[in-house]
């Protein structure tokens, strides 16, 4: 398994693509569409090539798009205010 990451590491670098590690770095910021066009397009290309990356991705947008879902319960107002409390105090 170690030999085949630093196989795939080596053979991603000498194309010129991101590694699968800048491929999670980057997982954010290219679903949002965040990413400079050039960026984006190597990122693409690495995905096409590396089916763990795949995985990694489906997986990260279905995380993200289930948190997105979520119902968000109304916040205590005095939860609000002690927390505003807290951070007030240990910044001084």
């Amino acid at each position: 398994m170690l030999v085949k990451a630093l196989m795939d590491r080596g053979m991603f670098a000498l194309m010129g693509l991101p590694t699968c590690k800048q491929v999670e770095e980057f997982a954010y910021d290219f679903l949002e569409g965040a990413l400079d066009a050039k960026t984006a397009r190597r990122l693409e290309r690495h995905l096409k090539a590396c089916k763990n990356c795949q995985r990694f991705m489906v997986a990260y947008r279905k995380t993200r798009d289930l948190e997105a879902s979520a119902p968000r319960p109304p916040l205590d107002p005095s939860f609000k205010e002690e927390i505003f409390k807290f951070l007030t105090k240990e910044s001084i």
